[in-house]
């Protein structure tokens, strides 16, 4: 870790030199040479990100196509001490090293698509489909956003349709016979009143896994179609009103777990297994946005719909075994319905203010069967069917004051109140448990913000945040069945600066997070059950750092790097030895929270040509991560580099990119079990040319 900051200190060194050589040559900068100003909603409202108190990231449309990124996964390694626990169906996003217990449906960080929440962390690798922007929250958002965003929030915003015609059509043909397809359109049907737009993406891949058992090569194949349409209409200058509507359905083999190491380890790519995998899923989801402009204040009105359906099977036992054959099959159906009211002042004055009131209701289904063949019997071993539901509303506001047009004063408070209902029913092992439960709780968020100048701000703040408590729907006994909420509170100070007439930014914050009520798994030592509890303390901190450049018109520098420390401080559980003979107490006080790297970095640069050649270069890294408490599942550091030539012609652009050129091998997910530890490998070398047509 010295080395890598050792590296950035030098970078930082030489853009400075760079822009301070650059800027000498010329005082008469166009807004062409400089940095875009980049608008986000962090906090309900539109504000520069440079002047919002808090550490985030943002990444426009053409961030995304610039870097080729498509999905969550892809995106969260451009954004510092940001995470994710990726399987074929779960993309649990962690931020700042706080992650959830293994089988949690929750993640402990918000995703939200056009003020649609998107609750469970199976939802969150939707297609990054036609964006305008994503924005990257990075510690407690609870004030504003609620329950589940205790770690952060990542929150996209897409592309609303105008009076400017305009559409695109992109194809891609990649490694491993991967193709994608993307074609998008928005106009004017009535000029200054009524607008549409479409947004369409096809992809199929064969994937780079084979079944050794089979000589199936198809074993993580895949093929999603997913679509989005907006009809909008502006009556009148003061009222905007959005229909935006979008659907999914993804189908293919999630067959990628293998073992990496032990008995049964086998090559990277190559799986042994005799059960035919299979994993499909559905959703669609509706959402109403009206915006009104008064006199001195903003409406807006966001009602949205969610449903998502999944459905999968697995080989249970990762192996070929000739005597036996373990599967499990798991569905997986949810609706959302949630309506939010926001009403704020119009910026006009020294203070600033937000009101809110939010609903939501949920319902969630699970249904598990687990399933033991052999010549002497089939058996299912277990089949819990659960289902959750859960309602709730909200009460929030945040106001800030500005004195001497330098000081910015804000304080926020929600009151959030929910109520669950948790229902499992197991036939095979003759169970029947409910049981309901009701939390409320108040947020609270206070920062101070210090304009040394037009280009640099000093900031501090506090806010809290939790994850909500619920039901554990893998129960095998009553032991352990429900839990309770876990707690955040965060310390945080930084500086957020651009200079050189905003041809250089640095932005750097530090915090401290005290995790409280840590949800973890332990197996219950009266009914041998793994059971969810309230059992552990812990903390993160540490420190995010970005510099951005932009020397001379067509070329950029830019690069982040997050340190962070997530450690158990209270936590002894019961666990199984390493035999599964027999139950005894470990202390995990000091070991690594799971699936949260020391270090996470990114760095490097783009030119684009007077002559309309563009060329890019990513340097991603991601340090050391331990995938379970016991830190007995370890992923070494890993770095990937990712580089783009392409030409980009007035309607005509053509890019060759290379992903994981060195072939850097790496998991994305691992757990250990019997005398070995399973992992799903991360993406290999691949070589892809991209087509696309603008008009």
């Amino acid at each position: 870790m010295k080395n890598i900051c050792k590296a950035f200190v030098l970078s930082i060194i030489g853009l400075v030199a760079f822009c301070t050589f650059a800027y000498g040559e010329s005082t008469d900068i166009k807004a062409s040479e400089k940095l875009d100003t980049i608008v986000v909603t962090a906090q309900k409202k539109e504000e520069n990100i440079q002047k919002v108190p808090l550490s985030m990231d943002a990444f426009s449309q053409i961030d995304l196509e610039d870097a080729g990124i498509k999905n969550t996964p892809d995106l969260v390694r451009l954004s510092s001490n940001v995470h994710i626990k990726e399987t074929h169906v779960e993309h649990a996003l962690v931020i700042r090293g706080i992650s959830s217990y293994h089988s949690s449906i929750y993640s402990p960080a918000g995703f939200y698509v056009d003020d649609i929440s998107y609750p469970l962390h199976y939802m969150q690798n939707t297609g990054l489909l036609d964006v305008e922007r994503i924005e990257v929250l990075k510690g407690p958002q609870g004030t504003l956003y609620g329950h589940n965003s205790e770690s952060g929030v990542l929150n996209i915003v897409t592309r609303q349709p105008g009076n400017e015609s305009k559409g695109k059509i992109l194809t891609e043909y990649s490694s491993y016979n991967t193709f994608n397809t993307e074609a998008n359109v928005s106009g004017p049907l009535i000029q200054d009143k009524l607008f549409m737009g479409g947004a369409f993406q096809y992809s199929v891949t064969d994937s780079f896994f084979e079944n050794d058992v089979t000589g199936d090569d198809k074993v993580m194949d895949n093929d999603r179609v997913n679509g989005r349409a907006t009809l909008r209409w502006t009556p009148s200058d003061r009222l905007d009103l959005s229909f935006i509507g979008n659907a999914m359905q993804d189908n293919g083999h999630g067959g990628g777990f293998r073992y990496i190491s032990g008995e049964h380890a086998t090559d990277r790519y190559r799986v042994r297994k005799d059960t035919d995998e299979y994993l499909d899923q559905d959703s669609n989801s509706q959402a109403v946005r009206i915006k009104y402009r008064g006199d001195g204040f903003n409406v807006l009105w966001a009602t949205s719909r969610l449903d998502q359906f999944l459905d999968k099977q697995n080989d249970a036992d990762g192996w070929a075994y000739d005597a036996y054959q373990q599967s499990n099959i798991f569905t997986m159906d949810e609706q959302m319905l949630s309506q939010e009211i926001r009403i704020s002042s119009d910026d006009r004055g020294p203070f600033e203010w937000l009101v809110g009131l939010y609903g939501f209701t949920e319902d969630s289904s699970f249904d598990f069967q687990y399933n033991y063949e052999s010549t002497a019997m089939n058996r299912t071993m277990k089949h819990p069917v659960t289902d959750i539901a859960a309602e709730g509303y909200a009460v929030f506001a945040q106001g800030t004051y500005t004195l001497w047009d330098k000081i910015h004063f804000t304080a926020g408070l929600r009151y959030d109140y929910q109520t669950l209902e948790g229902d499992l029913k197991d036939n095979v092992l003759g169970i029947e448990l409910y049981d309901d439960k009701d939390y409320d709780e108040l947020l609270p968020k206070v920062s101070i913000s210090y304009d040394q100048s037009d280009h640099v701000m000093l900031y501090g703040s506090v806010s809290k945040g939790y994850l909500v408590g619920g039901f554990n729907w893998f129960a095998t006994s009553g032991a352990g069945f429900n839990f309770d909420p876990e707690y955040t509170w965060n310390y945080e100070s930084g500086i957020k600066s651009t200079w050189f007439e905003d041809r250089l930014l640095v932005n750097l914050s530090l915090f401290y997070i005290s995790i409280i009520d840590k949800q973890v798994s332990e197996v219950d030592t009266q009914t041998l059950s793994t059971t969810i509890s309230n059992a552990a303390e812990a903390h993160s901190c540490g420190l995010e750092f970005l510099v951005k450049a932009t020397p001379k018109k067509g070329l950029d520098f830019f690069a982040s790097l997050g340190i962070n420390e997530s450690q158990f401080d209270d936590f002894t559980s019961s666990q199984w030895n390493a035999t599964n003979t027999e139950l005894v107490n470990k202390n995990y006080d000091g070991n690594t929270l799971p699936y949260a790297p020391r270090v996470t970095y990114n760095a490097g640069f783009q030119y684009r040509t007077a002559n309309n050649f563009f060329f890019r270069a990513d340097l991603l890294g991601t340090g050391k991560f331990y995938s379970n408490a016991a830190n007995t599942g370890k992923q070494e550091a890993y770095q990937t580099v990712n580089l783009t030539v392409g030409y980009e012609g007035e309607h005509f652009d053509v890019y060759l990119r290379a992903r994981n050129i060195f072939d850097e091998e790496y998991c994305t997910w691992l757990m250990p079990r019997n005398d070995g530890v399973m992992g799903l490998d991360g993406e290999p070398q691949t070589i892809g040319i991209t087509v696309a047509y603008r008009f």
